[in-house]
This record gives structure tokens, sequence and C-alpha cells, in this order.
């Protein structure tokens, strides 16, 4: 009977020992201390499982690309440019494992390292924003011209002769009239202008007579006889022989009516007056003044003078027209005198027109260099910079392939797709080759207009 009872109470001892070992919250049995839930995930550990799922979206950003565009796309790699460190790169590789990825993810997470696309941006857009075409805008040349490719030079050079027509201008200077011998020169001049320039002739005194009786009707007559237009040899010529000296001289009238003539050409012309006249003002107007507000207008006109066997009296008035025109005053007395003037105008056309050609081909020489040699800068710089990139790939592969974490089938293929790429970028550097071509064919196309021109206009003036 006590066993019995002691039987007893040892088992209920025990039941009760396992009731509070059930009841402090561990587990009573094998499947609950396996339990069917995964364990809390510590704040490092999720940064952890973070940090892996960003890193495998930034390599599968890197696909096979098929153009340059796809290309700069993906973006630069962590260790581009100069953040490029061999050991830290061979660091990073060695943080993976390569032997259960196929040749695309390999080479996705090469680029995803060492991919110069953010480089290749700069130079990409560098060809698409390059203006190959030559932008030096030539300087005005003497009487303005059209060159052969079309170019248009601002400036049309606008001469206009005013020719004295009084009763003096009868006068024999030698075997021929002072009239006879000036228009003789005069053709000659107009002949040597550039085929570009416009000339014009305008008479003055050419109506009634030198007597007092008509010297109102004289005074007002003065006449544009060749519009301000290019000259056309046998119209000229005509117009210049279809009236003789007769009458009173109005040179200030004359200097008047040619400002309105200028009023309606092209404001950046440059505009040329020369006045033929043997003698002076004798019409009571002011020609001094007339020629100053003609050069001091938005026209800008400069007055020559050529006297004609003037005395004294009409060189001095003659003189200071010239000044207050801002031009120059000549003074002539014979045929040989008239040529001497116009042999003088001849040379400094002569030398303007070769100083224009050597001025402007060195400009557009220039330029077409500046561009050139930036854009051969830029050149050698993005095939540096591809053949950098390749390099550093395909360094990367071998030093997978020799730790045995890539196969050799594997480490073929990888080489391959670089290599593709290469081919990709080797595009970009055809475009700067065409931008090359470009600058060179328009400087030289520029330069040879200049220098046909040049050279044709000094073989005028060189005769």
């Amino acid at each position: 009977m006590r066993k019995y009872v002691y039987f007893v109470f040892l088992t209920l001892i025990l039941c009760i020992v396992l009731t509070a070992c059930g009841s402090g919250g561990k587990p009573s049995s094998e499947a609950e201390k396996s339990g069917s839930k995964e364990p809390e995930k510590t704040e490092e550990t999720k940064i952890e499982d973070q940090g892996e799922s960003e890193k495998q979206d930034s390599e599968n950003a890197f696909e096979v690309a098929t153009s340059i565009e796809e290309i700069i796309e993906q973006g630069a790699g962590e260790y581009a440019g100069t953040a490029y460190n061999k050991a830290v790169v061979h660091r990073a590789l060695d943080e993976n494992s390569f032997q259960d990825k196929d040749s695309f993810q390999v080479y996705s997470h090469l680029l995803s390292l060492m991919s110069e696309a953010d480089q290749f941006k700069e130079y990409y857009d560098f060809t698409k924003n390059f203006n190959p075409e030559i932008e030096t805008v030539l300087s005005e040349t003497p009487g303005g011209m059209t060159l052969d490719d079309g170019q248009q030079v601002s400036g049309t050079a606008n001469i206009a002769i005013l020719l004295d027509s009084s009763g003096s201008m009868a006068q024999k200077v030698g075997s021929k009239s002072k009239m006879e011998q000036a228009k003789e020169a005069i053709n000659q001049f107009v002949a040597s202008m550039p085929e570009e320039a416009n000339i014009s002739l305008r008479v003055y005194g050419h109506e009634g007579s030198n007597a007092d009786s008509d010297k109102e009707l004289s005074c007002k007559s003065t006449e544009m006889v060749y519009d301000l237009k290019p000259y056309k040899k046998a119209e000229f010529e005509e117009s210049l022989n279809q009236f003789q000296p007769t009458g009173w001289t109005p040179i200030a009238k004359s200097i008047a009516e040619t400002k309105k003539d200028f009023e309606n050409m092209d404001s950046n012309s440059q505009n040329i007056i020369y006045i033929v006249s043997d003698g002076v003002e004798t019409c009571d107007g002011d020609p001094v003044q007339e020629a100053k507000k003609l050069h001091d207008s938005n026209i800008k006109a400069v007055v020559n003078i050529i006297g004609f066997d003037v005395n004294s009296e009409g060189q001095k008035q003659l003189l200071e027209v010239a000044k207050a025109g801002g031009g120059n005053f000549e003074t002539v007395n014979s045929a040989d005198d008239f040529k001497r003037v116009w042999e003088k105008e001849r040379v400094r056309l002569y030398n303007e027109w070769s100083s224009w050609r050597a001025r402007n081909f060195n400009d557009v020489s220039r330029e077409q260099t500046d561009k050139k040699n930036e854009l051969y800068g830029k050149r050698t710089d993005f095939m540096n910079l591809t053949y950098d990139e390749e390099s550093r790939l395909k360094e990367a592969v071998t030093y997978l392939n020799n730790n045995e974490q890539i196969s050799d089938e594997v480490k073929s293929e990888v080489r391959s797709m670089i290599e593709q790429r290469q081919d990709i970028l080797a595009k970009l550097k055809e475009e700067y080759n065409a931008l090359i071509e470009t600058v060179d064919e328009g400087g030289d196309n520029l330069k040879d207009a200049i220098k046909e021109k040049g050279d044709e206009m000094k073989d005028k003036y060189g005769r």
C-alpha cells in the first residue's frame, strides 16, 4: 500500500514539472523546434538583401546593345573613368560567384563595373552639336562680288562719275578738247572696274549755253545719262557720247542729285564719286556744303575731284570740296595726266584685291585648321577611351577564367560580345571622319573661290 502511494506521488510530481516546462514558452516537441515560419530578419540582413537585389537590377540593365544610343542609355559602370583600379575590380569580382552564370550574365556584370557610357555620351553629343560649315564672313571687296559657290560678299561698289559739260570743257589741250580727253579717260577707267560694281554717269551744264541769258536753264541742268547699274560697254559709250560741252557749272546741284541716286542703293555699299571738272562752281551753289552733307550722311559717300587744267582759284575750291567729301583732289593738265590718275586708281584696286585675297584666304584656312584639329583631338580621345574600356573588360574576363570562375567557352563568348560592342562604338569614329571631310571640303572650296576671284581681279588690274 505504501509502495502504491509513493508511486502515485512521483507521478504527480512529474506531471507538474512537465506542465511547468510547457508554460515557459519552450518547444514541447521536435516539430515545434523546427517551426513552419522563418525567423525574423535583422536590419543588417535586410540591407544586405536590398543591396544584392539592386546589384542584380544593375547587372540586368547592361544587356547586349545594338547601337551606340543603347550603349549610352545603359549608363556608366561603378569603376568607370578615373575610378578604375584593377585590384579593386578584382576584389569586386572575387566577392561574386560566376560559375553558375552564363556568358550574358557575366558580360552584363562586367559592364556594370567598367562601362564608360557616360563619357561616350559626351563624344556622341559633340558630333551632333558640332557645326562643320565654314563660318568666316568674308570682308568687303573693292567693288563687291559673288563667289563661284554663290556666297555673296557684302558691299557692292557704287561708282558715280560726274562730268562737267560746261562750255569751257570745249577748250583744247594739245590736239584734243578737254571733253574728248575726259571721255577717253573715263571710258578706260570704267572698263577696268569690277563686273559687279554699279556705274553711273551724270552730266551737268550740258543744256543752254554759257551766256548769261542761259544761266538759269544751264544751272538747272544735271542729268543721269547712265543709270547706276553694272557696266555695259556699248551702252555706256553711247551715253557718254550723246552730249557736248555748252553751259555753266552747277557742281553743288549735281552732288545733291547724286545723293538721291545713292539713297535707293544697298546701305552696305561702298559709294564713290569722281567729279571731273575744269573749273569752280558758277551757279551760286555751295559744293563744299553739299559734299560734306553727302559724306556725313548714312550713305557715307567719298567725293573725289579730278580738276582738268584748273587755275589756282579753281584748285583751291575743288580741294575744299574733296576734303569735305572725305576724298582726294587730283589736278590734270593733259590726257596723259588723266591716265595717270586712273592708273593710280587701278594700282590701288590691284593692291586692295591682293590684300583681300590674302586676308580672307588666311582667315578661312585658320578656321578650317582649328575645326579639324578640334575634331582630330576629340576623335583620338574617344578612340583611346574605347580602347581603355575594351582592355579592362578583356582583362577582367581573363582574370575570371584564370581563377576558374568561368569556362573557356564562356570566356570566348564574352570576349566576342566585347568586340561587338567595340564595332558599334567605332561607328562614332566614322561620324568624326565625316565631319572632318565636310570641314575639309567646305574650306577648300571657299579658299579656291577666293583664290580664283582674287587672281582674276589682280590680273584685270595688273594689265
